[in-house]
């Protein structure tokens, strides 16, 4: 009799556990986590210019110095992205990006970020105005704005210039949102290179 007791004793105990664990919420999948490809450099190509060239940490607000993704849904008003987020902070993407665009092109025989290139000839600085889902317009556009300078990296300027490029996501489904952004770096990496290849090679004089 004891040991049918303790056996059903047992068995009860399996049972509740059982049950206690079969109500625990289920864990929700990881989010899907987005990177920024450098762009498509075939359009990039040229003659060899014999400068080098240092690409400053990309400056931004905390609104998109993050992992998360900025969706605006008004003027002067931000929420983030549920469903998806950077792989990275978005600047360090960014500018990770913009280095392997110009490394793909194969036109400076020098190009990284200050651990990689401390001292260069010309200093590229970004800052990062706007990289947010416009919920607000219609067709729920990526947009993107970069501020750009060239420098000697020691106060002479030699050009400057705002970049912006949008493109229509439709939604704000991660997939659509990530086809965007997509499209909008694709443009703009390519813009911002081949304007840096222009005003640099005017500063320093192209490769002889």
């Amino acid at each position: 009799m004891m040991k049918a007791a303790a056996k059903l004793l047992c068995l009860g105990a399996a049972l509740a556990a059982s049950a206690c664990v079969s109500v625990l919420p289920e864990a929700a999948p990881p989010k899907p986590r987005f990177h920024i490809a450098p762009a498509e450099a075939a359009s990039l190509s040229g003659p060899s210019l014999d400068w080098s060239l240092v690409i400053e940490d990309p400056r931004a607000t905390r609104v998109y110095d993050s992992v998360r993704i900025a969706v605006s849904p008004g003027p002067g008003k931000i929420e983030y992205l549920a469903g998806a987020e950077w792989a990275d902070r978005a600047p360090r993407l960014f500018q990770t990006a913009l280095a392997q665009t110009f490394e793909n092109a194969g036109r400076i025989i020098a190009v990284g970020d200050r651990l990689a290139i401390p001292v260069a000839d010309i200093v590229l600085q970004t800052d990062i105005r706007r990289m947010e889902i416009d919920a607000a317009a219609s067709g729920r556009p990526a947009v993107v704005e970069i501020y750009a300078r060239l420098s000697n990296g020691k106060g002479a300027v030699y050009a400057a210039r705002k970049f912006e490029a949008r493109a229509e996501a439709g939604s704000t489904r991660p997939d659509d949102v990530y086809g965007a952004f997509e499209n909008v770096f694709d443009d703009l990496l390519t813009e911002i290179v081949d304007w840096t290849y222009t005003e640099g090679a005017a500063a320093r004089g192209p490769a002889s």
